[in-house]
């Protein structure tokens, strides 16, 4: 049996941004069908969508977003079997959430990052669960990192700042809108794609760029 081919996935994106959380579910369906042929590793990298958002949050704007958009949203969601919902009133500091998908990705390897990922944006817009501390730790805690740990971790202000001045580097790089893909370390495509273009980029990535992987600046 020839071995399969390795995909390096990396997603750069916010866990305030609903289609982010819709991409997930796109590329988890294309990495299912394409289980066969490809080896997948994919890591969340941090964004902030409101860089200068206080650490209080604040209160989600009247309208926003609005219905239409909201609906089209709605539908998207349901077609990957996610329920959004507005049941939060406010939009939230996310410094404190990215520490922990950090913290995520330095432990064991990074496997519970992506679980992580998933009960944070299903926290947030199905639930209505803020990302601050104690539901972050609840979050740790379900998918398996050691919460005293993590607590540990997430009320380090060195770690917050790297967390922060992680995010800003995806901005300086030229990130403006999330989620934005990355495979085998090269720039592929922003949006929710559709399921079929994340099979023809994994093809692509793996044929072109195989063996190569996204490197991060030591000192981010």
């Amino acid at each position: 049996m020839s071995r399969k081919a390795l995909v390096h996935v990396d997603v750069v994106s916010d866990v305030i941004c609903p289609w982010c959380w819709v991409g997930k579910r796109r590329l988890e369906e294309a990495m299912r069908q394409q289980k066969d042929k490809y080896e997948f590793v994919v890591r969340w990298e941090p964004f902030l969508l409101r860089p200068e958002m206080p650490e209080e949050g604040m209160p989600r704007p009247p309208g926003f977003p609005s219905p239409s958009a909201f609906q089209n949203l709605r539908e998207a969601g349901q077609a990957v079997g996610i329920d959004f919902t507005q049941k939060s009133q406010r939009i939230p500091w996310t410094v404190l959430a990215h520490t922990l998908l950090e913290f995520a990705k330095e432990t064991e390897g990074g496997r519970m990052q992506n679980d992580l990922q998933e009960a944070i944006f299903k926290g947030f817009f199905t639930d209505g669960l803020l990302p601050d501390q104690e539901n972050l730790l609840k979050f740790a805690d379900a998918v398996g990192l050691d919460a005293e740990k993590a607590r540990t971790f997430i009320q380090d202000k060195t770690h917050q700042k790297k967390a922060y001045d992680r995010a800003r580097h995806w901005a300086r790089q030229g990130v403006t809108g999330v989620p934005t893909f990355y495979m085998n370390g090269q720039p592929t495509f922003s949006g929710a794609q559709d399921v079929n273009v994340f099979a023809k980029m994994f093809e692509r990535a793996a044929t072109k760029f195989a063996n190569q992987k996204l490197e991060i600046p030591a000192n981010m």
